[in-house]
């Protein structure tokens, strides 16, 4: 029996992803194999995190989100660690830090490939969220391996409109991670289908 992607959620490694036409250069139209799941949890909520890898090698995560029982797509990038300072001032990473929501942030640059998934301004919406990480679908891990997770808090940044989010993770080994992520609709998937298929036509 052919398994059936009527929804992102049901989702795994090798199935492939096509989104329609966005105003995301290097997602627009494209085709991405879903290369690896992730696991980040809050709380009780656990959220899978897909790694989708394009022909050329081009590598975007997604996430599906949920707020008021809508659910979107959080797409995102990863923003490279020597970056980080360009894109947000050490100052005002402090500020997020120390000052909690509403902290306003003018990005400082922005990095070569992410001239569509940056705004310039973006005000903290989200302050010192505690998460995990897991490697690997926590769907379907053993105990030990979901116990096996990275902690981190998490500060969250939007735009105005809500369109777009800078993502801080900071571990407890001091490492920061950045993301530019850009929210879209679940309807910008154009097609999904289990991986082993050919590509219909």
């Amino acid at each position: 029996k052919v398994r059936g992607l009527s929804h992102p959620r049901d989702i795994r490694d090798g199935d492939i992803i096509k989104f329609r036409y966005l105003d995301l250069p290097d997602v627009s139209g494209q085709a991405f194999e879903v290369t690896q799941i992730n696991t980040y949890l809050y709380g009780d909520l656990c959220y899978p995190e897909l790694i989708l890898k394009d022909r050329s090698g081009n590598i975007i995560y997604m996430m599906v989100e949920e707020e008021d029982g809508e659910e979107y797509l959080a797409l995102s990038k990863k923003i490279d660690k020597a970056k980080i300072n360009e894109v947000i001032p050490p100052n005002d990473m402090t500020a997020i830090q120390t000052s909690g929501n509403g902290t306003a942030v003018r990005v400082g640059a922005k990095p070569e490939g992410f001239q569509a998934w940056l705004v310039e301004d973006y005000r903290e919406v989200d302050d010192r969220v505690k998460g995990s990480f897991i490697k690997g679908d926590a769907r379907y891990l053993s105990d030990q391996d979901v116990n096996r997770r990275e902690h981190f808090t998490s500060h969250i940044l939007e735009d105005s409109e809500g369109d777009f989010a800078l993502e801080i993770e900071i571990y407890e080994t001091g490492e920061v991670e950045l993301s530019a992520t850009v929210y879209k609709e679940i309807s910008d998937i154009e097609e999904m289908w289990p991986g082993g298929q050919s590509e219909r036509t």
